[in-house]
Parts: structure tokens; sequence; C-alpha cells
């Protein structure tokens, strides 16, 4: 401490890049690399060449397992993964409460109950920390739904704050000594979590004596001298911070003491301490590892978080060999979701649909698949089964230019194997991750005739062609915004093209960018078939046993925005109906991240929710409904039957910039058993393949 300039002081504490701190070489203090989670450790994402890790099961599968044992294991393997990332920090544990069934990231957080988010997540703290990597518990606080989360003002009193939304945070704090929090977007009862003195420098520091560090949610600081009097140790992103020279500037007119400035600075010193920073260097190259034991932990906690909603007569387990035939339908079947949309979302090592994983499990002869409906909120993301590059290889070809100048030779050039890149603050080695400009250019191998949907998704300037005539062109970056992509993607640009089966169409997007987050989405509808409901059906009443497997996508669920309803999208509640109707034995699997709508609940034979169970989920759900498994999960969250249900969907949308949470403790669970409104799936509710007894309680 006594070694820094006031200069150096200030520019430590202000972020370097979008995921590291600086370093002061001439004193031996390294960089800090940081790596979203909680679900895995992405590591810088680098565009079309992400570093793939382990997908772990998402937050409320966790929290279904009620087990915190096992929620210390995949700690451990958070932990281990931040490593493997060449990270000091992991963006985890996600531990706000389920206060509605919409929100956005849901599937992020572990429960709506205080105290089984404040267990489980003291445990996953202690796995990350036993790796030396600091995890920061987030969102630090209010931050339930993702409404308006960057300026919205949650109100909540004292009483309903202390005991339940800051319950999993203070265990954290005393129970398991985090070392780490994240501020939250959002206003707490009239301040900016990143500014707020009562909740950063009197709850956090004064009641509960946290020694830790502060992060802010990127970009979620706005005040220089309110933040470091509040207690806010680093700004993120950087290299443009609200401390930096504006610290320094505001030191020097005597806005903000060095004191507390000094006290800042010694929180960072701790955290590179602890995480050993000064031997572990942050421009480490980043590991993918593929442990077949990892693996297993990972297969184990997706049984231990499913959900046996329903299983009549005994129609689960489905012993592998007891059915000659299984319709296997629904659109989540093929495209299976093992984890949901934002910054949580990462490469895995490894993704395996429902489909395969059933037919791992029951033999390919025996499964028989139709989609039935579609879910896509958008045109579809292609992948390289269908793409080709201008050289005939698989995937499409990705160049890197300087700023807008794509007249010479490209910074670097890639391929990309899908049709969709995002950039998380970070670019490919060589390429200034904040101003360049990304050229796609490849075939799409059209797999029937007519028609195709060609859509542009970019948060940027850009245009995009198809076969040399161009069909947006967007050169100032003015088309209006949508929700994709945090609110930073344009609305979608949908343009009909005649395509013949086999023939390459000539695709070139591009896309100039000047922001630390970025992303081009490039997406592809087929023509659809007429007869694929009734198909799908035939096939369910011709099979005997099918097995629908419905859900959502990290189009529905993503941070950035809520859902508007609790109902699956498309036709898919149709689609159960009819199958119910039709098939011997009716099984359905629910792959959605929260709650959803279930009309037709009481008319088929099983239900198991699978959450999004991480890139072992398939495999894991196939496991279970074989028998090979107990299903282990019971809801942390109740599934309500309609969403006015829900208690405190009567303030939900905020009113003038203020969310009040005026149902204060009588939301969720406890709010429906208040009012007398019966669910449709209660709290805690799961069963199992096994037998149980109840008895008369006793004191041992």
């Amino acid at each position: 401490m006594s070694a820094l300039t006031l200069e150096e002081k200030c520019r430590l504490l202000g972020g370097a890049s979008t995921w590291r701190t600086h370093a002061i070489p001439r004193l031996g203090i390294p960089a800090i690399k940081m790596s979203d989670g909680p679900n895995g450790a992405r590591g810088e994402s680098l565009g079309a060449n992400r570093t793939p890790g382990l997908n772990i099961p998402t937050s409320i599968v966790i929290g279904a397992s009620w087990d915190v044992g096992l929620a210390q294991e995949l700690g451990q393997l958070l932990g281990r993964e931040a490593r493997r990332k060449s990270a000091h920090v992991v963006l985890a544990p996600a531990v706000n409460l389920h206060r509605t069934p919409i929100g956005g990231r849901t599937f992020e957080y572990l429960s709506e109950d205080p105290e089984l988010s404040a267990r489980l997540a003291s445990a996953i703290v202690r796995g990350v920390q036993s790796n030396d990597v600091s995890p920061t518990v987030k969102h630090f606080a209010g931050n339930d739904t993702e409404i308006d989360r960057m300026t919205v003002d949650a109100q909540i009193d004292e009483l309903t704050l202390r005991e339940f939304y800051l319950r999993p945070f203070e265990a954290t704090v005393l129970d398991t000594g985090a070392w780490g929090v994240m501020s939250s977007y959002n206003k707490l009862n009239g301040e900016h979590a990143a500014n707020n003195i009562e909740l950063l420098r009197h709850i956090l520091r004064d009641d509960w004596g946290f020694d830790g560090f502060v992060v802010s949610d990127w970009f979620g600081a706005h005040d220089t001298a309110g933040s470091i009097e509040a207690g806010l140790d680093v700004p993120m992103p950087g290299p443009s911070t609200v401390y930096g020279r504006h610290l320094l500037a505001a030191v020097r007119e005597g806005r903000v003491s060095e004191v507390r400035v000094d006290e800042r600075v010694e929180a960072l010193l701790l955290l590179i301490e602890r995480t050993q920073a000064h031997e572990r260097p942050a421009s480490s190259a980043e590991q993918t590892v593929d442990d077949a034991n990892e693996r297993e932990v990972v297969r184990r906690a997706a049984a231990a978080g499913a959900v046996l909603v329903r299983n009549e007569r005994g129609t689960l387990p489905l012993v592998p060999g007891s059915v000659r035939s299984i319709a296997v339908l629904g659109p989540n079947a093929r495209v299976t979701r093992t984890q949901g949309g934002g910054s949580s979302s990462l490469q895995s090592i490894e993704t395996v649909s429902l489909l395969k994983g059933l037919a791992e499990r029951y033999g390919e002869d025996v499964m028989r698949y139709r989609r039935g409906v579609s879910i896509d909120k958008l045109a579809p993301i292609i992948d390289d089964e269908t793409l080709r590059t201008p050289e005939g290889a698989r995937g499409w070809r990705v160049e890197y230019y300087d700023r807008d100048d794509v007249s010479g030779d490209p910074r670097r050039v890639d391929t990309t194997l899908q049709s969709a890149l995002t950039y998380f603050g970070a670019a490919p080695p060589g390429v200034d991750p904040f101003d360049f400009t990304v050229v796609v250019t490849g075939d799409y191998l059209p797999t029937v005739d007519g028609t195709h949907d060609v859509s542009l998704v970019l948060t940027g300037m850009g245009s995009l062609r198809v076969n040399g005539e161009t069909v947006v062109n967007d050169p100032q970056g003015l088309l209006p915004r949508g929700r994709e992509y945090f609110g930073f993607g344009s609305e979608e640009q949908l343009h009909g093209i005649p395509m013949k089966k086999g023939v390459p169409v000539r695709i070139e997007a591009r896309m100039r960018t000047r922001a630390g987050f970025s992303a081009l989405r490039i997406g592809i509808r087929s023509p659809e078939d007429p007869n694929e409901f009734s198909d799908a059906v035939a096939l369910a009443e011709e099979s005997g046993t099918a097995i629908v497997v419905v859900g959502t996508n990290d189009e529905w669920e993503t941070e950035g925005h809520d859902r508007d309803t609790i109902v699956l999208p498309g036709r898919q509640d149709e689609l159960v109906s009819r199958v119910a109707k039709v098939a011997k034995r009716t099984i359905v699997v629910v792959n959605a991240g929260a709650p959803v709508a279930m009309p037709w609940l009481e008319e088929v034979d099983a239900v198991l929710i699978g959450f999004f169970g991480g890139m072992e989920m398939s495999r894991a759900i196939a496991d279970v409904l074989s028998g090979e498994r107990d299903p282990g999960g019971r809801l942390p969250i109740v599934y309500p039957r309609r969403l006015e249900d829900s208690p405190a969907m009567r303030d939900y949308a905020p009113v003038n910039g203020v969310q009040k949470y005026t149902e204060g403790e009588w939301f969720g669970w406890r709010g429906q058993a208040r009012a007398g409104v019966e669910p449709l799936i209660p709290f805690g509710h799961g069963l199992s393949y096994g037998d149980s007894a109840w008895g008369a309680p006793r004191v041992v």
C-alpha cells in the first residue's frame, strides 16, 4: 500500500478490460481475471473460438436436489473449471429468489425459499473457494426479475428484505466467509445497488463483517464518489469505468477521501492474495478437460434435480426391452436445452439431445421421432450440417478487420460451426474487441424446396446479402432495438428467399461493433410440413408408448427480459392432449427452466421435469425414465395453475420506475397457501420409485 501512488491505486480499482483488472508490474501486482458462471466457467468469449467447458446443471436443478453435499461438489467443479479458464473469480452463485415464475433468469437462481437458497449457496461457495477461486454471490440485491433491470427501484420493507431477499447473501458471508459479492443493476429503496451505502457498507460490511471484495454487475456502476463511499471495490467492465481517472479527479478535488480509496485497494490486494493470482497469470492459456468422473458428477446432479410430478399405474420406470416401439415427439426432443440464455451461456464440451440419450438407453431401432410443433420465436440458428465455407469445408468463414476497413487483408480468419456469434467483451487474439468488423461468408444447403425465411439480428452496424443481393443494409446502426441480446440486438430482419433442395445459397453478413458486447445472428426457417402435427399424433397412436418432450429455449428464457406468460410456446399443449387421447401410455418430459402451465396434467400417465440440466441432462433423463436412477428432485418453487395466481404478479410491473414488493413475505407458495389458492404442483413435491412411510414425529 505504501509503495502505490494515488494514480496507481485509482487505476488498480478500474477494470482494464471486460474481464480483467489492471496489473501494476513494477510492484508485482498481477491482473485479476473474471469469468461468467454459474452453470460453468465460460472464460473469455472469443466469438467462434470459445474454450469448451463443463456445462453443469443450472441453479434451479441444484435447488430441486435439496442436496447440500451435491451443491458443494458442483461448487468444486465450478472452481476447478475457473482455474482451467485462467480465471481467479467466477461470477457465481446466483441466489436471488424466485419472486415470480416468469423471471428471465429463474433458471439461474436456486429457489423461492430463502433458507433452501442459503444452505445450497453456502455449499457452492465452499466448493468454489476450495480451489483458491473467489465466488461473487449475486445479484446483491433485489434483482429478482429482469423487467427494467438497469433502472427499476425495488422497494422492499426491511423485514421482508432482511428475512427473505438478503438471507442467502447473509448465509454465504456469515456461515462460509464468502470472498466476493456482486452488486446488482437495480436501485434498492431509492439508490442504485453499486452506490447504496445502506446495502454495501452498513449491511454487508458493518452488520455482517464482510471482508471480501464487491464487484459491480457489468455496466452497473454510475456514481464515482457514491460508489467508493458505499464500498464498491471494482466497477466493471473496463477500460472505461467510474473509477480510474474519474476517481483520481474526485480525490484531487476533495470529493473523495484517499482513506476510502485505500480501503478498496486493501480489499483487492486481499483478493489477489486469496486467489494466489501471482502464481496463476491471467494470460495463461485456457484449457478444456473432459474427465469421465466429472461427467458422472454432472449426470448424477441432473438426475438428483429431476422432479417426477406424476406417475400413474406405475408407468415409470419404462424398462428397456419392455416395449418394441417408442414415439419420441416434441420440439425439445432433438433440440434439447441444457442451459438458458444470456451471460451464463457457454460452449459445452458436448451437447446431447434427449432423442440421442433415449436411443443410447433403449436402442435406435425402438425410437421413432417427429417434432410435431415448432416453438422458435426467431428463425432458428443453423449448425454445421448444412453450412459450408466458400472452400467447401463444414461451417462458415469468419473474417476480422480493424475498425470498418474491409478493403485489405483480414486481421484474422476463423471458421464458425453455427450461424450465430457472440462476443462477451473479448475477441480472438490480434483483434481489438472494442472496434472491429466481422464478415461471415458461406453457403447454406437447403434440405427442402420452398421459400425459406432468412433473418438477421445484430447489435452493431451491418448488412446481409443473400446470393449477392443486399436484403439488409444498416450502415449507421439505426434499426429499432428488440429484446434480444440484453436489448442491444436489433429487431429481427426477416426475408423470404426461394430455395431448392441441395442447391447452395450464398450468405454474407457484415457487422461493425464498438461496444464491449456484440452479437450477430443469422437464422433460417425452412418451410413447415403441413402434416407435421397430424403425423406426430398418428405415430403416437401407432407406437402405443409416447414420450413427448415439451419446453422452452433460450429465446424464451434468458437474461435481459422476463417471459410474458407461463403457457408453453406454440401448439405444445395441444400436441400433448391429442397424444394422450390416442397413445396407450403418454410420458411428458418438461425441458423448461422455470414453471410452465400444464393444462393436460391429469390427462397423461407420467410427467418428469428436467429443467435445464447441463451437458449430461439427456443421458440423466434417460437414466431416470428407464429406472437406472431414481428421480431425486423436489420442486424448489411452486407451479401455479395460472400466472395471476402468483401473489407478486399484482405489483410485478413497475409504476413510474418503482417496483413495490407489496406482498412482503407472502410471495410464492406462502402467498398461495395464505390465500387458499390451490397450486398446480406444490412447493417441495416430487415422487420416487421407492416406497415411503409417514409416521408420528419423534425427538432423537
